[in-house]
């Protein structure tokens, strides 16, 4: 079982200080940025639903293989995203300073973080320990796809540069790693950050 390896462990290990330290210090931030995340993830969850009929197509045809391009995309752009908001934002709170380039400050909310790439997430998640997502996460894939740089062949494989991939493979890995890392954030305690109804 995924949940009982040393890497899902050590991602479980290194959330429960972030989210314990945000617990014992409520009333000194702001976590309106917090509270922005459960929205997000229930619009992710709502516009994958749409691709439900995309992830049981079959590799059949040039059509299914792109539309299963277009699941991994779409579940690239939603859950991985939050995903990444999630934990950067709470290492954000933590104090650990995160710089976006692109609009030349520090992000203090989930809304800075929209200004800035997966790459710098990813890089910055790296940076403080989190290689899970690094490891588990084909960024180049992402871009690939996005750009619609790629070829199609017979049964699912596209080609990128003379690298094959497998997209039932590639869509799998995905979402195991999505689903990993959210238990790892239930685990964590996350859901005890939601602001308690006065």
């Amino acid at each position: 079982m995924l949940e009982q390896t040393s890497e899902f462990q050590l991602l479980v290990e290194k959330l429960k200080p972030l989210v314990a330290s945000i617990l014992s210090s409520r009333e000194k931030i702001d976590k309106d940025s917090i509270e922005q995340l459960r929205p997000r993830f229930e619009k992710s969850g709502q516009r994958m639903r749409l691709f439900k009929e995309d992830s049981k197509a079959d590799f059949d045809s040039q059509q299914n293989v792109l539309r299963k391009a277009f699941l991994f995309l779409a579940l690239f752009e939603t859950t991985v995203k939050n995903i990444l908001d999630c934990i950067v934002l709470l290492l954000v709170l933590n104090g650990h300073d995160f710089f976006i380039p692109y609009t030349r400050k520090y992000a203090k909310s989930l809304d800075d973080l929209d200004d800035s790439s997966i790459a710098e997430k990813l890089d910055f998640l790296n940076f403080h320990g989190f290689s899970f997502f690094t490891k588990n996460i084909n960024k180049s894939l992402r871009n690939k796809i996005a750009h619609m740089d790629f070829d199609i062949e017979e049964k699912g494989v596209i080609v990128v540069k003379k690298e094959r991939f497998d997209l039932k493979t590639e869509v799998v890995k995905l979402e195991a790693t999505v689903l990993l890392a959210g238990k790892a954030l239930s685990i964590a305690g996350f859901a005890n950050l939601q602001r308690e109804d006065s």
